[in-house]
């Protein structure tokens, strides 16, 4: 698992080179690589994570949820100021704000109705669809349950869940790794290798919906969008 998560990390760093920020307050001075720019950016460097698994256990006891161990390792094995990816942005990580993006993808009106359902919010789509979480309503070994995404236009309604899209954490790392190595490739010429690299998620429960989108990013590209 540790070699899969740095390959993800060493896959993101290389594809967003140089990484940038915007200078806060809260700036992690540790982290800053460059001067401040006239528009208030300054280049960021990844650094070593040091929370423990207590942290997230902190976390998961206060909202009463279940992280999968996969999520824990990768999300401690750095602090980063930035995940943002093809189909999914993730939780970054800061010195100065320990886990505060995994919180606030937690602590809101939508997502605590989602909770009771044993739904977890992690992270957000890349067409502002609404959150992927993990499906914890069947036990799973290590907790690594599957991943759906909700459309938040249904405000917690059940009918706003879709299929299962990827069928653990550590799959959705695998299809994010491959699309970033890729990112000279067109969406829609990568997407089809999630179906492959997870067959028990994406190419199976989730193969529609992929193949739909599938279609309407080549849609896209061909009109020039």
């Amino acid at each position: 698992m540790e070699y899969l998560i740095k390959k993800k990390f060493d896959a993101f760093f290389k594809t967003n080179e140089p990484l940038f920020a915007g200078y806060t307050k809260d700036s992690p001075m540790e982290m800053i690589d460059s001067d401040v720019d006239s528009e208030g950016y300054y280049r960021w460097k990844p650094i070593k994570g040091t929370l423990s698994c207590k942290d997230y256990d902190n976390v998961e006891h206060k909202f009463q949820i279940k992280f999968p161990k996969s999520f824990i390792e990768w999300h401690k094995m750095y602090f980063f100021l930035n995940c943002h990816s093809p189909v999914a942005y993730m939780p970054h990580s800061s010195p100065t704000q320990p886990l505060q993006d995994i919180i606030d993808n937690l602590d809101n009106d939508l997502s605590k109705d989602l909770i009771a359902k044993k739904l977890y919010p992690f992270a957000t789509d890349d067409n502002d669809i609404g959150f992927f979480v993990f499906d914890a309503r069947e036990d799973k070994a290590d907790n690594e349950y599957p991943i759906r995404l909700y459309d938040h236009e249904y405000g917690g309604d059940p009918a706003g869940l879709s299929e299962i899209l990827f069928s653990s954490f550590s799959k959705l790392l695998e299809c994010l790794t491959y699309a970033m190595e890729n990112h000279n490739e067109q969406i829609h010429e990568i997407l089809p290798e999630f179906i492959r690299i997870d067959p028990e998620g994406a190419g199976k429960d989730g193969i529609d919906f992929w193949v739909d989108r599938i279609a309407f990013e080549k849609k896209n590209f061909e009109n020039g969008n």
